[in-house]
């Protein structure tokens, strides 16, 4: 039997409905039309990766 914290749990729970209301939004916003252009949806994406790198130190 593997034993884990309870707050395990909770805690994926919480990051797996963020991450689909986030994906829910992206959606929202691509029928809405406010779709970034090519360069800004990458420079985004890098400044996104940087702040979870930053995230996991």
């Amino acid at each position: 039997m593997k034993l884990t914290s309870p707050n395990t749990t909770d805690n994926n729970l919480f990051k797996d409905t963020y991450l689909f209301q986030m994906l829910d939004s992206g959606i929202c916003d691509m029928e809405a039309g406010k779709e970034l252009p090519l360069a800004d949806a990458f420079q985004k994406i890098s400044e996104l990766r940087e702040c979870r790198r930053n995230a996991r130190l």
